[in-house]
């Protein structure tokens, strides 16, 4: 027997409160003891949001699911045991709001209907492309594919312009009782005194859904991208860290490899950026790891360590997406810098 029942919940995002509604149709199939979940993936206009990871966690054992929305926004979530799960799909570039479900439960053999519809974030931005050049690309290159290229040494080469996404399953890091008080204060005053208000870098990991430009040789790396400073310099040729660093905004890193996979070791940085809404001090301690597993796809771990911040090491994750054929753009604050007022006066 089929039900049907809409699901409405209001959410509270850092921009506010927003209203979400899915719909929800529980189907019972005597033939499998194990559940299922479709459904779609629209942004407010109902248009279908592809090619964004949809993540399921059962909240007891912490077995994880997942699946990625199809051109038309259709996922399925298909073998899952009986129980209580938690469902989020992330932040679509700087467009689209994270959704939550929190205490969804499902019975043997159930099969469930949930159409997600995300919110528009509340920083001005209607999904219009030109506006988001995050979706506009990830829709634009979702068919690229190929083999990973290689150096002429044999491994990877990651060069190329690449889409940067949020991490799909974010987790929150687990903060010394101070660092978390002024993240939260932070959050709630909507980050007015971020460094790149200022037009000061603002974070110190290629973390978000920017544009990243990958230049490679054989002894040295460089990350550019459209934010302060504009670049970094990744060195391959073996060196260790200066024994006595001057802090700096982006630190001093260094890289070698684990087998196709580039680890960049970085420390030397001043306590002046964000780690999102976190504080951090010169004890910051930044591991990356590049795998890029085919032509299009990059994996990136970030690993952060700050005995002065967090009680254990802070973990994000991301793919970031190729965009061959495009270009990055010049980027200039300091003397158009309008955030500030704008920000003061929200």
């Amino acid at each position: 027997m089929r039900t049907t029942k809409t699901f409405c919940a209001s959410q509270r995002s850092k921009f506010g409160a927003v209203l979400v509604c899915a719909l929800l149709i529980p189907v019972l199939r005597a033939q499998d003891t194990t559940a299922r979940i479709t459904g779609v993936v629209t942004d407010p206009e109902h248009d279908a949001v592809p090619a964004i990871p949809v993540q399921l966690k059962n909240t007891a054992t912490g077995m994880s699911y997942s699946a990625t929305t199809s051109s038309a926004g259709a996922y399925t979530l298909a073998g899952l045991p009986a129980g209580a799960y938690e469902l989020h799909v992330a932040a679509v570039g700087f467009t689209l709001d994270p959704f939550d479900k929190k205490n969804l439960s499902l019975r043997a053999g159930e099969d469930l209907r949930l159409d997600i519809e995300m919110p528009y974030a509340a920083n001005g931005n209607l999904g219009t492309p030109g506006d988001d050049p995050s979706i506009y690309l990830r829709s634009k290159y979702a068919a690229t594919n190929g083999p990973v290229p290689r150096m002429p040494g044999g491994k990877p080469d990651l060069s190329g312009l690449w889409n940067g996404n949020d991490d799909p399953n974010p987790q929150d890091p687990e903060a010394l009782p101070a660092a978390a008080a002024i993240a939260k204060q932070r959050h709630e005053n909507k980050g007015i005194e971020n460094p790149s208000a200022f037009c000061l870098p603002s974070s110190t990991p290629p973390i978000g859904p920017l544009l990243w430009k990958v230049v490679q040789t054989s002894k040295l790396l460089v990350l550019l991208f459209e934010d302060l400073p504009g670049y970094r310099q990744i060195y391959l040729d073996g060196r260790p860290h200066p024994k006595d660093l001057n802090p700096t905004w982006m630190g001093h890193s260094v890289g070698h490899w684990e087998g196709d996979t580039l680890v960049v070791d970085s420390v030397g940085y001043n306590n002046k950026s964000w780690l999102g809404d976190y504080p951090h001090t010169e004890q910051l301690h930044v591991v990356e790891r590049y795998t890029r597993r085919d032509l299009a796809h990059l994996d990136v771990q970030i690993i952060m360590e700050d005995p002065g911040t967090f009680l254990k090491p802070w973990i994000v994750n991301a793919t970031w997406n190729l965009a061959p054929g495009e270009e990055m753009m010049e980027y200039v604050c300091t003397e158009n810098n309008r955030d500030v007022p704008h920000l003061v006066g929200k």
